[in-house]
């Protein structure tokens, strides 16, 4: 089987869905994948024997959390990314990706009448409103996250199409660089570079993080365990971060995940492209700010803003001119997008005023430094939007 063919294979198991019994769903899914895997042309035996063992290791931690053993499977899990003796977990073997300076991401609330947002409104929910924290795909009850989109279509979509009027949307435009893992449904290029056996080997953790909600009413939802797991490994790996080596100002330190949304839809042409979210747990849990101040110095936000007021105040409506032969495919969606509500705004939202949360980050342990005896500097990494002093 050609390279071609086998992402035309892969394209089509997502979003995953299932049936009947979830475990055995999801195993008849990996099942598959293996299969479409052994028929690739030039597959290496060691890459193949990895998604097998990858395959049955994520089976087992679903038995486990089945069966009540929820701190076991949560151990497997956790050696599945951050590997055990000799062998390399995934998130050293596949490695993060980095979050570029400048690009935006949206995030989206809604608005009740009256309403008015302030960008610190438009942040993660505040660490003493915890009770308002409910559980998502990437995140538990009770700790909060930044989920950001990468595009306003997917914010709303990510709300499930609530009235786009009564939305507000504020844009976050990245100031320094972070690392995430990448959770994507698979691109061309992850196809055709030297990349591929990466994205063979991490396809069945993208694969297990991306059924769609079967009952979206159900308090308990098994296509959120695997997912939830992964960030609550990083949340465990960051925190050893912060209390012993560095602060997660470093940028080999994985913040977060990047993902594509189980909500792409037919009605709309956009497609994956405009379909990827990023979920930030907060670092800082306990800041009496209550919110994350790691988080906040990554990002200037922009004032939130609505269509219908936007809409209002532009008179200069724009349409959208068919029949450029000349342009490719890609070219005229994005056209489309850029004509529509969303694209509107997101034009809207690149002009508006940003600003920052306060914040001071330093790149130090919690449980301080140590001097030599002859008293040697120490230099630390500071970020800080705000004057401070150090006493």
């Amino acid at each position: 089987m050609t390279i071609a063919d086998f992402k035309e294979k892969i394209d089509v198991m997502f979003p995953c869905r299932w049936e009947d019994d979830f475990r055995q769903d999801i195993n008849a899914t990996f099942n598959k994948y293996i299969s479409i895997v052994s028929d690739l042309d030039d597959i290496k035996p060691c890459v193949l024997s990895d998604i097998k063992t990858l395959c049955d290791k994520i089976i087992k931690v679903l038995n486990l959390y089945y069966d009540g053993r929820k701190s076991d499977a949560f151990m497997l899990f956790s050696s599945i990314m951050n590997g055990e003796a000799e062998e390399k977990g995934l998130f050293s073997s596949i490695g993060g990706i980095i979050i570029n300076p400048n690009e935006l991401y949206y995030r989206a609330r809604e608005r009740k009448n009256g309403e008015n947002f302030s960008i610190q409104d438009m942040f993660h929910i505040p660490l003493n409103k915890r009770g308002l924290v409910s559980t998502q795909r990437y995140s538990s009850l009770g700790y909060p996250c930044l989920y950001l989109g990468n595009s306003v279509y997917s914010c709303w979509e990510e709300l499930r199409r609530l009235p786009f009027d009564n939305l507000m949307f504020s844009a976050y435009k990245v100031r320094y660089a972070f690392k995430v893992f990448d959770m994507r449904i698979p691109n061309d290029s992850d196809y055709y570079t030297e990349k591929l056996d990466q994205t063979i080997r991490r396809l069945p953790l993208v694969l297990a993080c991306s059924f769609i909600v079967r009952k979206s009413s159900d308090v308990f939802k098994p296509e959120y365990v695997i997912p939830q797991m992964f960030v609550e490994t990083i949340i465990c790996n960051n925190r050893r971060i912060t209390q012993i080596q560095k602060s997660p100002i470093d940028l080999n330190v994985i913040w977060g995940v990047i993902y594509t949304s189980t909500h792409v839809s037919n009605d709309f042409p956009y497609g994956k492209p405009f379909m990827e979210n990023i979920v930030l747990p907060v670092i800082q849990s306990n800041n009496p700010s209550n919110y994350c101040y790691c988080l906040a110095s990554l990002f200037d936000i922009s004032q939130p803003l609505c269509y219908e007021y936007e809409s209002m105040k532009d008179y200069a409506f724009r349409m959208f001119k068919k029949g450029d032969k000349k342009k490719t495919d890609e070219e005229k969606i994005k056209e489309q997008y850029e004509q529509s509500k969303m694209g509107y705004l997101e034009e809207k939202l690149k002009n508006a005023h940003f600003g920052t949360l306060n914040h001071i980050v330093i790149d130090c342990p919690d449980e301080g430094i140590v001097l030599d005896s002859e008293g040697t500097p120490v230099s630390l990494n500071i970020r800080s939007n705000v004057n401070y002093t150090i006493s």
